[in-house]
């Protein structure tokens, strides 16, 4: 067994009595059939031949067990080579990680067939994504096994697909002569199961596909959008820079969905129901959607964020978050970091399609990939963050020393100086804290304040009663 390929052509005449007979994973014998050159019009397992059988072939099952591993020969293709297949429909060979597996739908062709397609993401070593079109079979079967194992990100083989772009980013789908292999043993996957091994992290990988996305995009301002979105393609992914103001549903990110279609569902009493897919919901699945308040200059825009996009700017899975939130918001660190973004510079990517709308001047739009930026001028969060709790904390002990001082001090100097100290004082309330724990530094707040104000509260008693002692 030497790994070759070739497709067996079984015309409509001998359909019905080839019909039952072949099975996955089964080895057969084939004896009268008829090789012949290929059509070159479809895509075929072998580049020059095909067999065809006819009503005098015999198709035998045997009994030898044949390694599949074994046999298959791929000639894998880099991701960033691909788009030179696109224009001479060339089939390659891939192996990727897959990191996100969507559901199994209904779609219809231009002739009016009904066809099932399932949607794949896959990344490299590189951390360059492709979109993958499993089509019919290979959408229900090795598209439903990989669901099930989605989140264990497993490494894929994939002979025989083809290339095309849609909104400028490259794609996959495959082909009646495709094979897919799961976890398979060749030296190409076991080099991209050790480097996800030292990656450990879905979160991080999110993050990179997402920025290597947005890298490939072409940049522009909210301005260009808004103001000449005529001369922006509706074929092409974009990515501007914005600032986030507001999560306007902060208190709500999350949503109901169906399990067929990610479409929200309605209850009604004890009913739940999808409206898209017009059926009674059983079960459903929590899913992020976040409505994000950006400003780019003097232009706004409403982004929506859902899934893995979400994911990052939560911090956590959607089951996670709901976990954390469960007795109190307030004790949830992912809910206290969506205002800890509160100000911070993300890169979106979208795309300007119909969806895509400009109401009262503003941009409503659907961000597929999102990137936190850091000025190269600014510190990192976290070092700015430890920097301001010092600052405050220093500033409630510089208050309580001073309101030690006053009690010394004349009468119009002790007013005088109380109200220069409250005043430094409430010019500093604005200023913002927080940290990994930012529980820590609010209960030391509290607790230097207390401490000031019952110190303020005695000095004022004791300089009373000397004043009245004099008197």
């Amino acid at each position: 067994m030497d790994g070759t390929r070739i497709g067996v052509v079984i015309f409509k005449d001998e359909i019905q009595q080839f019909n039952h007979i072949f099975a996955n994973h089964k080895s057969y014998a084939i004896s009268n059939g008829q090789v012949q050159q290929s059509n070159q019009d479809y895509f075929n397992a072998h580049p020059l031949m095909e067999l065809v059988l006819k009503k005098y072939t015999t198709v035998k099952e045997i009994g030898e067990t044949i390694n599949v591993d074994s046999t298959i020969v791929y000639n894998f293709m880099k991701f960033t080579d691909i788009d030179s297949t696109i224009h001479n429909r060339k089939a390659i060979d891939v192996c990727g990680i897959v990191i996100k597996v969507k559901d199994k739908k209904k779609t219809h062709t231009a002739r009016g067939a009904t066809k099932y397609v399932r949607e794949i993401t896959l990344m490299d070593n590189e951390c360059h994504s492709v979109i993958v079109s499993l089509w019919e079979d290979m959408a229900t079967n090795e598209g439903g096994e990989l669901q099930e194992i989605a989140s264990e990100n497993p490494v894929i083989s994939l002979a025989h697909v083809t290339a095309k772009k849609y909104q400028g980013e490259l794609q996959l789908q495959t082909t009646m002569a495709s094979i897919m292999q799961i976890y398979p043993t060749n030296d190409e996957v076991q080099h991209l199961q050790a480097w996800l091994a030292q990656i450990n992290d879905p979160l991080k990988i999110h993050a990179l596909t997402m920025k290597e996305r947005i890298k490939k995009a072409n940049k522009v301002t909210l301005h260009q959008i808004i103001h000449n979105r005529f001369l922006l393609s509706e074929d092409e992914y974009y990515f501007f820079k914005a600032t986030v103001n507001k999560v306007e549903n902060k208190s709500y990110i999350w949503y109901d969905s169906c399990t067929k279609c990610n479409s929200a569902i309605s209850k009604n009493g004890d009913t739940m129901a999808c409206r898209k897919c017009n059926i009674e919901a059983s079960e459903t699945t929590p899913r992020y959607r976040l409505l994000l308040n950006v400003t780019q200059e003097n232009e706004r825009a409403l982004i929506t964020i859902f899934e893995e996009a979400a994911m990052l700017y939560v911090g956590c899975p959607v089951n996670e978050y709901l976990m954390s939130v469960e007795k109190e918001e307030n004790d949830s660190k992912y809910f206290r970091g969506l205002s800890l973004q509160t100000g911070m510079e993300f890169q979106f990517l979208i795309a300007l399609n119909k969806k895509a709308t400009i109401v009262n001047g503003q941009l409503n739009v659907v961000a597929e990939a999102i990137e936190k930026l850091q000025l190269e001028n600014q510190k990192s969060a976290k070092h700015v963050d430890k920097i301001v709790q010092r600052k405050k904390i220093k500033t409630l002990q510089d208050e309580d020393e001073i309101l030690m001082d006053t009690s010394k001090a004349k009468n119009s100097n002790t007013t005088t100086k109380r109200r220069q100290t409250k005043k430094k004082i409430n010019c500093d309330e604005n200023v913002y804290i927080s940290s990994d724990d930012d529980e820590t530094i609010q209960q030391l707040f509290k607790k230097i304040k207390k401490k000031s104000n019952s110190t303020y509260g005695s000095k004022d008693v004791q300089f009373n009663q000397e004043k009245k002692e004099k008197s």
